[in-house]
């Protein structure tokens, strides 16, 4: 049976505006979740925005986008207007609602069944006010539960007021939900949820933000009554018996089927956006998402384990969640993962998910609602290299790194020689894995957000430079900062006939707040400094 429930909402595009100098302001929101006692759930909508810039009208907000399905859901447009600045008020004209297929449905018969109402809002100019209101009336069996992952924050509008209203039967249903980022509670009447927030600042959309939006107000709730219950709908066994297409593997072991398996995955089967929510969980049969070279995140997750079932391979679909949720739902889940004889795969991916780079900030559990044991992955790099340096040419002699907590290899290259008469200006090159792979190439005097690092480490680089036929100019020197953040320690010293340059970082953490920032940065920023990374010989 297929199922859906609601996904609705503006597009919101990247913008550094705050609160006071935001593109938009969001007046008032509500969101309005019902669910009748025939299972069925309705979803109501209402916004007024003021556009504050042109930005915002010609590439923010002119339009507002709402998917649905119409075999299961009926949607209603019940008033669109703007109020411009001098009080004329602009009613939509009919043509400003244009059904069109989704985007992320794109490459998918299977869901083509799905649509995008775009509205167009008319009359905008700057100081203009658009009020939007619709509604999705849900038809029973359409969804399996009622679920809502609300990050509040938008990038581009400030809030004044948003509201996220949730009504429930008569009965012994029961909302479980938890808030990230806040301390706001619902005001409970009967059986009715209310959550009321005020004044929130436009998102920063500051680089190297969590992507698990930490630190950031996000409401999730459920009326399940447990994790293994929200997961339930994705646990139904298919019966056939699918084989990987064009491929023997009857004489393979263990490790090269998963590769094989993961390999037409990841190659032969594209990966779709359309998410859960416009599912209804359900899950398209494994030679349906074969057979159609398509499927969501989920399904290719679920269709690598049958295949690798049907080899005889103990495997199973898993799913990552943000640590710090709560109460966990399945449109909370941030990714779709296959363990596969005891070990994590990406079905998108090459080889093992390293998930011990974020088991700081990620929590998996298999599909009963059991925790994934995962250990930390401590990373360290260690390299050292001796490099030939002369007069026209450059080489590496030895290259010796060894790196913990990473997959692959990690190798010191010789670097670059630049000529700047009489002198040349020798520049050491980065090592494969580390800091310096990360390409954080701008950081930003302050944040709004939380900074996230790929993973915390421990860098140590010492490189020894020969000096062939050359002599080095560059004189001796020693850098050093320690601080809550970590540490760096940076020298240059002159041996005679050779240079050593020694590099050595320690990141403690993975993401530090807003007020942590500063150390964090300072730390990076003399790391990137290129005075300790290139000699000057003649």
């Amino acid at each position: 049976m297929k199922k859906l429930i609601i996904s609705a909402f503006a597009a919101f595009a990247v913008t550094g505006a705050g609160a006071q100098n935001s593109d938009a302001t969001l007046n008032s929101v509500t969101e309005t979740y019902t669910l009748n006692a025939d299972g069925s759930i309705d979803y109501d909508y209402f916004k007024s925005l003021t556009y504050n810039t042109q930005f915002a009208f010609n590439s923010l907000f002119g339009e507002t986008f709402i998917v649905n399905n119409p075999d299961f859901q009926k949607l209603k447009i019940n008033e669109c207007y703007t109020i411009q600045k001098d009080g004329t008020r602009i009613d939509a004209p009919d043509n400003a609602f244009n059904e069109v297929l989704p985007s992320s449905v794109a490459n998918s018969a299977a869901y083509n069944g799905l649509r995008e109402m775009v509205v167009t809002h008319t009359g905008l100019e700057t100081g203009a006010t658009a009020t939007l209101s619709y509604s999705i009336k849900g038809l029973p069996g359409g969804t399996p539960v009622l679920d809502i992952d609300r990050i509040i924050p938008m990038q581009g509008a400030n809030i004044k007021e948003y509201k996220i209203v949730v009504n429930l039967p008569d009965g012994d249903k029961k909302l479980r939900w938890s808030l990230e980022g806040g301390k706001v509670s619902p005001v409970v009447k009967g059986n009715t949820y209310t959550w009321t927030f005020r004044n929130i600042p436009a998102a920063s959309g500051d680089q190297y933000s969590p992507v698990n939006h930490t630190g950031t107000l996000r409401l999730t709730a459920t009326t399940s009554g447990s994790l293994d219950e929200n997961l339930s709908p994705m646990t139904i066994e298919t019966r056939d018996i699918f084989r990987l297409p064009g491929v023997v593997t009857d004489t393979m072991s263990v490790a090269s089927k998963i590769a094989a398996v993961q390999k037409f995955m990841r190659s032969r089967v594209a990966t779709g956006g359309v998410t859960p929510d416009l599912t209804g969980y359900s899950l398209r049969q494994c030679a349906d998402v074969v057979g159609s070279a398509y499927g969501t995140p989920a399904e290719k997750a679920a269709a690598m384990a049958k295949i690798l079932r049907c080899e005889g391979v103990n495997a199973q679909t898993v799913v990552v969640f943000p640590k710090e949720i709560e109460v966990k739902n399945v449109p909370s889940i941030s990714r779709y993962l296959v363990m596969a004889d005891g070990k994590l795969y990406d079905p998108n991916g090459t080889g093992e998910y390293n998930a011990g780079l974020r088991a700081d900030r990620d929590v998996i559990y298999d599909l009963g609602g059991n925790e994934v044991a995962v250990a930390p992955a401590a990373v360290k790099v260690d390299c050292s290299a001796e490099i030939a340096l002369s007069v026209d040419s450059v080489s590496v002699i030895r290259n010796n790194c060894t790196v913990t907590g990473l997959d692959g290899d990690c190798r010191i290259n010789a670097g670059t020689v630049a000529k700047r008469a009489p002198y040349q200006v020798y520049t050491i090159a980065d090592p494969a894995k580390g800091v310096d792979s990360w390409g954080m190439q701008s950081l930003a005097s302050s944040r709004k957000n939380a900074f996230e690092v790929p993973y915390a480490i421990d860098e140590n680089c010492v490189y020894t430079i020969k000096l062939n036929g050359v002599s080095s100019f560059t004189k001796d020197k020693t850098e050093k900062i320690e601080n809550a953040a970590g540490s760096v320690e940076l020298k240059v010293t002159n041996n005679g006939d050779s240079v050593t340059i020694a590099r050595h970082i320690i990141l403690k953490k993975s993401i530090y707040s807003p007020a942590e920032y500063a150390a964090v940065r300072a730390l990076l920023l003399k790391w990137k400094s290129p005075a300790f990374r290139s000699i000057i010989v003649k």
